[in-house]
């Protein structure tokens, strides 16, 4: 999970880089901005080691927004989500108010719960504002180790 989180930084980082080093004086044909979490799909719990997705909904306000991804980023025990979207600087944007879905894909392997924090805006003093969702990590227990020895013979 650590490899593909830090996989997409990377690349939000290196498009970022060379559509910039590609702009001509004028300014920029494009910006990316980030788009609030209208909601998000957790599963209730996490079984230790498993790996589950995690789904973000988005609005698109217009066809100026071409492209979106997700921003992960780490602080201390809590996951800060937002989307990111490439937007087209055009005068002749059509209005979409599309919603649409992103998939996040989480490994559990940490024993604290998982705090998610959806981006979803500002508040008026330039604050985020976030919704958080807390999913418990949960460890299968001797029982069904115990179990599966009872269901499995050795050869």
């Amino acid at each position: 999970m650590l490899n593909s989180v830090m996989k997409r930084i990377f690349f939000v980082i290196f498009a970022v880089l060379m559509f910039v080093s590609c702009s001509d004086d004028e300014g920029s044909d494009f910006h990316y901005e980030l788009l609030a979490a209208k909601d998000a799909s957790v599963p209730e719990e996490f079984e230790f080691g498993k790996i589950y997705d995690i789904t973000v909904k988005y609005i698109v306000p217009d066809d100026c927004y071409i492209a979106s991804d997700i921003l992960y980023e780490y602080d201390q025990t809590a996951r800060n989500i937002a989307v990111i979207s490439l937007v087209v600087e055009e005068n002749s944007c059509e209005p979409l108010e599309l919603e649409q879905e992103l998939n996040i894909r989480v490994h559990a392997l940490q024993s604290s719960p998982y705090v998610f924090r959806f981006w979803q805006g500002e508040d008026d003093n330039g604050d985020p504002i976030y919704l958080v969702l807390e999913v418990p990590v949960v460890t299968p227990s001797d029982e069904s180790a115990h179990e599966s020895e009872k269901t499995h013979i050795k050869m």
